[in-house]
């Protein structure tokens, strides 16, 4: 087995995505893919250096890693590390007067493959995105999910971007409607993203499937995908080709070096000119 991971932030903020892996005693293998939600309050209330999202991501896994088992589902597995990571930051969770807005939230994706060849499950909060490419070169969408909430937000970029707005100020005339749905995240009685304090049992897609040892897996955030879905310069199969036969280093390359040159042109239907962008690529027979 072989899993790559490689991760690139947008910019000199903290990188808000999280890709990490461990194996149990018995073999079993978690793969993991976060990617926090961009804050969208003026200031981070639990951590002012790393940033909410971030914090918010790194101590999540740091508690998964910590209680997860194979003994348990994985919905369970989730909620035990929730209220872990609440136990050991209760202080500072306490003294953190933070709007529901502020409150942090990730997608996630966590695969787990157990080691006697049993089928591999996939557990999914939010919109990261998981195929398998099989041995003949054809990729399978392993989570076939369409965030509802992205095509209210794009056209309402674009009628923004079509008054001559800057970056900026589009930013500032969507906030209040961000914040909103932030809220309305944070305060489902059904939440359907990873969220601090969830107000009823998560609402997550399951699968299973079965790998083979010819076959690859690919975990990445949606910042990585806009290489199909923003920029329209793959579909689905022609990415997840060129990941495992030009490396992820050179699609990761192309990604910058497209967004360096897209100015005022395919950023015009996204919050932000770039994105933290993260992508795991396992290989069970290397």
């Amino acid at each position: 087995m072989q899993i790559s991971t490689l991760s690139n932030a947008a910019d000199i903020k903290p990188n808000e995505d999280l890709a990490c892996h461990f194996t149990h005693a018995d073999g079993t293998l978690d793969v993991l893919m976060f990617d926090g939600a961009s804050s969208v309050s003026d200031q981070h209330y639990l951590d002012t250096e790393l940033g909410d999202p971030a914090w918010f991501v790194q101590q999540f896994a740091l508690a998964l890693q910590q209680t997860a088992t194979p003994a348990h589902t994985q919905a369970d597995c989730i909620v035990l590390a929730l209220q872990t990571l609440r136990t050991q930051h209760s202080s500072l969770l306490q003294t953190a007067a933070m709007p529901a807005y502020a409150w942090p939230i990730a997608a996630l994706s966590w695969l787990r493959m157990p080691a006697d060849g049993e089928e591999c499950s996939l557990y999914a909060l939010g919109d990261c995105k998981s195929f398998l490419l099989d041995a003949q070169g054809a990729a399978i969408d392993l989570d076939p999910y369409d965030n509802p909430q992205e095509g209210i937000l794009k056209t309402a970029i674009e009628e923004l971007k079509q008054q001559g707005l800057d970056e900026q100020t589009r930013w500032a005339r969507l906030l209040p409607m961000l914040r909103e749905r932030r809220v309305a995240q944070n305060n489902s009685p059904q939440p359907s993203i990873l969220c601090l304090h969830p107000q009823g049992r998560f609402v997550a897609r399951e699968y299973r499937f079965s790998l083979a040892a010819d076959e690859r897996l690919f975990l990445m955030t949606d910042g990585f995908y806009r290489l199909v879905d923003s920029y329209h310069l793959y579909d689905d199969q022609s990415l997840m080709q060129a990941c495992a036969t030009r490396g992820m280093e050179a699609m990761m390359q192309e990604l910058r070096m497209h967004e360096m040159g897209k100015e005022g042109k395919a950023g015009g239907m996204t919050v932000k000119k770039a994105d933290d962008a993260t992508v795991t690529m396992l290989s069970p027979g290397e």
